[in-house]
């Protein structure tokens, strides 16, 4: 779960009279050294992203209205926030000030079979209620499935990757934009060709496949020693959290 520009949101909720009726808004630093740490939606199509140097940001969109992070009320909203999770999963982790992970494993019986989706849905509707802030959820078996899913659910959604389709979600996006791969990782990455999940993929299994021929066809193609059926797992699942892993160890080394 993910705050939507949490804080544009929270600058807003404590000046509504003036960044609350400012369409255009940047959250962060206003020295000629700023940086952006937030931008509103609307400003984003400009092509304005956090991180952004303020005076590149202005450049791109003028008529933007910069103020500077609301630091105590961030603190509390995000606080809030987590309270209100806390009733609703039994199991809660802040991955930052802004962004959650939620673990429903156990619970079927006490949401009476509610589909995920649902679920999902009415968290995002309660935290909204209770805290005025507003976040989107993405769910998954796995939580680098989650966590992308929740990026396509912004702002303010839902999206859920039912079991079993796992890769099929993951090998839409390209390596850049799946977590734990950053820009001298993504630099090498590129040097060998692959700029998609499913590129990545169709290279892992022409090495699988030659590692198939070269013992004389005792594996099945494409699927060497690590693709294997693990108990209680399939297929799919055991492929993206491969290629996860894969990639996220690749970054770490």
């Amino acid at each position: 779960m993910d705050c939507d520009s949490f804080f544009v949101q929270v600058a807003r909720l404590e000046d509504p009279e003036g960044a609350g009726r400012h369409p255009l808004l940047l959250v962060g630093g206003r020295s000629n050294r700023g940086v952006i740490t937030s931008a509103s939606y609307a400003v984003r199509d400009y092509g304005v992203r956090s991180g952004m140097p303020t005076s590149r940001a202005l450049q791109l969109c003028p008529e933007a209205l910069v103020v500077p992070v609301p630091r105590g009320a961030v603190v509390e909203r995000s606080r809030a926030v987590r309270a209100v999770l806390g009733t609703l999963s039994p199991v809660v982790q802040a991955a930052s000030i802004d962004e959650f992970y939620l673990d429903l494993t156990g619970t079927e019986r006490m949401l009476k079979g509610e589909d995920l989706a649902d679920t999902a849905d009415r968290i995002r509707r309660e935290v909204k209620e209770r805290t005025e802030v507003t976040v989107s959820l993405g769910g998954g078996t796995q939580r680098i499935v989650a966590k992308v899913a929740t990026r396509v659910a912004k702002p303010n959604g839902v999206h859920v990757v039912p079991p079993g389709d796992e890769a099929d979600f993951m090998l839409r996006f390209r390596l850049s934009d799946l977590p734990g791969i950053g820009p001298a990782f993504l630099k090498q990455l590129s040097a060998k060709g692959l700029r998609t999940s499913r590129r990545g993929r169709l290279r892992r299994a022409r090495m699988a496949g030659s590692l198939v021929r070269a013992r004389a066809g005792r594996l099945a193609l494409g699927a060497g020693p690590g693709h294997r059926r693990k108990r209680g797992g399939c297929p799919r699942q055991t492929q993206v959290h491969q290629l996860g892993a894969h990639l996220l160890h690749g970054h770490q080394r």
